[in-house]
């Protein structure tokens, strides 16, 4: 099985066509967005089995102001949907040798990027934490992804790997290194960091416009 992690851009820009199966992850607050959705039925020709929504936040706490954290459910979902790619339930014209699937989110960087570790994870088995990491950052061409931890939390439980994911991941990737921290450091003050990202939030878009 191969993982791509994709931005919304490059699957709108037909960076999913070929793929055995996608994962679309969005946020609550997302508009209607037609050119996604006519990219995403073309990349899996109109066959919903082929096709996975999940709906939350980029965000690395249980609980965050008005965000959606990923939950262990969608975690799960991921695992199980990969289960059925690769195995062939869902496809009409049976296994691929080499299944590929598709996880994008809005930039590509955290939350696409962790469930596709989750994926990966399962597909290497138990004790091989770190070839799944290392098949995350090859791709990884641009430097960009640093996966969301509650979702490698979650991964980690779900698949009983008792914190092996993520210690694997801290130890060959400083981005998610940083990342994690960044939220650490959140969870001490949530409601103060939600409105000190808020104001920042505002700032830019106010020097933007």
């Amino acid at each position: 099985m191969r993982v791509k992690v994709m931005s919304r851009a490059d699957v709108e820009a037909g960076g999913a066509e070929g793929a055995d199966a996608v994962i679309s992850i969005r946020s609550p607050t997302t508009g209607p967005e037609p050119e996604l959705r006519a990219a995403l039925a073309q990349a899996t020709q109109g066959e919903s089995a082929r096709l996975l929504r999940l709906v939350h936040d980029d965000v690395g706490l249980t609980s965050y102001g008005d965000t959606v954290a990923p939950t262990m459910e969608q975690v799960q979902d991921a695992i199980d949907f990969g289960r059925t790619i690769v195995d062939g339930r869902c496809l009409f014209d049976g296994p691929s040798a080499d299944p590929v699937i598709v996880v994008h989110c809005e930039m590509g960087r955290s939350r696409s990027s962790a469930i596709a570790l989750a994926l990966l994870a399962d597909h290497h088995g138990a004790g091989h934490e770190r070839d799944a990491v290392n098949a995350l950052l090859r791709a990884d061409i641009e430097g960009r992804m640093h996966p969301n931890p509650i979702t490698i939390l979650h991964a980690d439980a779900y698949l009983l790997r008792c914190g092996r994911l993520d210690a694997a991941l801290a130890e060959l990737s400083p981005r998610y290194v940083l990342w994690r921290r960044y939220w650490t450091q959140a969870a001490l003050d949530p409601i103060g960091h939600a409105q000190l990202q808020a104001r920042i939030r505002y700032r830019r878009k106010q020097r933007s416009g």
